[in-house]
């Protein structure tokens, strides 16, 4: 979740060209299944700790060790949710050339439930009495990959925001004989 997911969405960014599309939905493609084999891996481990604790295998059976799995499945969901949403947005946006409320639903869902996911993982280490080191590494990388998603990010909406100022067209549309493009 520190990782894979801030750098697919990077890449979108950073790679020029068509090219920028198919890396960042296949490196979100191998996060995403990544994250479900982790989400499964976690229920399951969950499941025989509480059944080693005379508890059933019921998550929910103690409210102060129930938060990171419940925001585990709320963040899974979500992400799952993100490649109906991408490729609405890409087919939507490769014909009308500006981004629509696909768009923002695309952007707005993967910034914020990635950073639920980052700051999940952070929560799962100090629940499962992790060492301090661990702790620290774990947050240490995840802050510099936010930090860096961000900009990259801001960086992009930079990009953007110059090409509209500048009156450049967007770059498919098609221009009628004798049209000049600027």
């Amino acid at each position: 979740m520190a990782i894979l997911f801030p750098s697919g969405s990077i890449l979108m960014r950073v790679i020029p060209g068509r090219f920028a599309i198919w890396a960042h939905g296949i490196s979100q493609a191998v996060a995403l299944v990544v994250y479900i084999a982790a989400v499964g891996l976690g229920l399951h481990l969950v499941r025989e700790v509480s059944r080693a604790r005379g508890n059933n295998g019921d998550m929910f059976s103690d409210p102060n060790r129930s938060y990171h799995p419940i925001i585990g499945i709320v963040v899974l969901v979500c992400l799952l949710l993100q490649p109906i949403f991408g490729f609405i947005h890409h087919a939507k946006f490769k014909r009308l050339q500006t981004r629509q409320m696909w768009s923002y639903l695309h952007l707005f869902n993967g910034r914020v439930f990635i950073t639920l996911g980052m700051a999940n993982g952070g929560l799962g280490l100090w629940m499962a009495g992790a060492s301090k080191e661990l702790k620290t590494a774990y947050v240490a990388v995840a802050a510099v990959m936010w930090v860096l998603w961000m900009l990259a990010a801001a960086y992009g909406e930079w990009k953007r925001w110059k090409a509209n100022r500048l009156g450049y067209p967007p770059r498919n549309k098609k221009f009628h004989d004798g049209e000049v493009p600027f």
